[in-house]
C-alpha cells in the first residue's frame, strides 16, 4: 500500500504542533510578563500568539485535505479528523486549550501516519 504525503505531512506537522501547543502558554505568558515589566507594549506577545494561530490553521487547511484524499483512496479518517479538531481548537481557544490541542493532535498524528486502509 501506497502511503499519502499528505497524511505523512500531517503527522509530522502533529507532532510538531503538539511540541508547540505544550510550550505556548509558557512562551506567550514569558513574553508578556517581560514587555510589561520592561516597555509597556504587547507588540511580541501578540506577534508570537499570531504565528501559533497561524500555524494551527495552515495545520486545519492540511488535514481537510488529506481528509478528502484519504476518503477517495479508502483510508480511515480518524487520524485526520482528530487533527482538525485538535488544531481547531487551539485555532478558536488559544493557548487556553492548548493541553486539550496537544493531547488530541498527539492522538491524530498516530493514527495519521498509519495510514490504514479499511
Amino acid at each position: 500500500m501506497k502511503k499519502l504525503g499528505v497524511n505523512t505531512a500531517g503527522g509530522v506537522l502533529d507532532i510538531i504542533g503538539a511540541v508547540l501547543y505544550f510550550i505556548a502558554l509558557f512562551v506567550i505568558l514569558g513574553s508578556a510578563v517581560t514587555e510589561a515589566v520592561t516597555t509597556g507594549s504587547t507588540d511580541t506577545s501578540n506577534t508570537l500568539a499570531t504565528v501559533f494561530l497561524v500555524y494551527a490553521a495552515v495545520c486545519v487547511l492540511i488535514h481537510i485535505i488529506g481528509l478528502v484524499q484519504s476518503r477517495k483512496v479508502g483510508i480511515k479518517l480518524v487520524g485526520n479528523i482528530l487533527g482538525i479538531i485538535g488544531h481547531a481548537v487551539y485555532l478558536f481557544f488559544g493557548a487556553i486549550l492548548g493541553w486539550v490541542a496537544m493531547i488530541l493532535v498527539i492522538i491524530s498524528a498516530v493514527f495519521t501516519l498509519k495510514d490504514n486502509k479499511y
